[in-house]
Formats: C-alpha cells, structure tokens, sequence
C-alpha cells in the first residue's frame, strides 16, 4: 500500500472509531444537566427564602399591631436601636425562623400615616440602581407606630444566588449579582396601653 493510501486509510479509520463519543456525549449533555439542576434549585431557594421572609415579617405586625412590640421599646431608644431589636426578634422568631437567609442581610423599614394609606414616602426602592448597593434611605427609618395609626412595613434581604446570570431576570439585583427579596405589611394599629415606656 502506497503512503498516500495508507494515510487515507488511517483517516477513514479515525472517522469510524466510535471510541470515547459516550463520554464526549456526557461531557455535553452532563454540563447543561448540571446547568439547570443549579438553576432549579436557585429557584426554590429563592422562594422558600421569600416565604420565610413573609413569615418572619408577620411575627413583627402581629407585635406592631396589637402595640406589644411599641410599648417594650420606648421612644427614648435610637431609630436604629430599635430596628435591630426588631430584626433580632423576626430572625429569633420560634415560630417563623429564618433558614434561607442570612440575618445580616435583613433591613426593616417602619413608617406611619396618621391619615390614610397612600403616601410616596413609601415608595422608596431599597436598592440603589445607581450603584447596585443598599439604597441611604432604606433600612434606617423607625416611626413609632401609634394606637390606631396605619404603619407600613418593609423587609428586604440580600441574597446571594448560586446562578446569577439565569436568575435576575425581572429581579431586582445589586451590583455582585445578588437579588432582592421584600416583603411589606400594611396595617391599622390596635389601640393599646403605652404607660409602661411611655411608647407613642
């Protein structure tokens, strides 16, 4: 056999060597497997984590409204003191405690209308697109709810995904490719005892 046939026959061997497609095969397909199973696991984090954000917004209503949470904290303490007691008692919560989430990464916004529901002060976006971080004006502000005024309040939380780049569609996000999960409750306040701390 001439080189020039012994060349095209090893060539044509080559060709029919099915040798090693399985693992060519799995190296493709195994990758995009992998792929999605990260995904729909980023996806379930991501909503256990704003169930338990409800819940743990809820333990802090429920002491908002009924004013039990107002009067242990007097008008004497900090804004900011009173807000990590807040958010010390929504992550210790027994009921509703946090699994999907840091507690670091929780701010509480606590507002108060004395006349109706509907005020842009509340409109305020915890993240600042600008800069992609925390927004100044979020996370800071504790108005002591009073006996039958309306409150609002907003939890927020950052958190870190597995899969950023498939998950932050329609999400707001910050600028290390973390999202944004909030929670918000509106209520009237209950009338209730304020004499013990001369709460609002």
């Amino acid at each position: 056999m001439s080189p020039p046939d012994a060349q095209w026959g090893a060539r044509r061997s080559f060709l029919r060597d099915e040798g090693g497609a399985y693992a060519i095969e799995f190296a493709f397909f195994g990758s995009l497997l992998i792929a999605v199973m990260l995904i729909l696991i980023q996806y379930a984090v991501v909503h256990l984590a704003r169930q338990n954000l409800d819940a743990s917004l809820q333990v802090a209503t429920r002491a908002l409204l009924t004013g039990s949470f107002q009067s242990a904290n007097g008008p004497a303490q900090t804004q900011a003191k009173t807000l990590e007691k807040m958010r010390a008692m929504m992550c210790g919560a027994t009921g509703a405690p946090v699994v999907f989430f840091k507690c670091e990464n929780l701010k509480i916004d606590v507002q108060v209308s004395s006349t109706s529901f509907n005020t842009s002060t509340w409109k305020t976006s915890a993240v600042d697109a600008g800069t992609g971080t925390w927004s100044n004006n979020f996370g800071l502000t504790y108005q002591c709810p009073g006996s039958q005024s309306v409150a609002v309040v907003r939890a927020a939380v950052k958190l870190p995904l597995i899969a950023p780049l498939f998950l932050k569609i329609g999400m707001k996000s910050f600028g290390d490719g973390a999202v944004l999960i909030q929670a918000a409750s509106v209520f009237r306040v209950e009338p209730f005892d304020k004499s013990p701390t001369g709460a609002c």
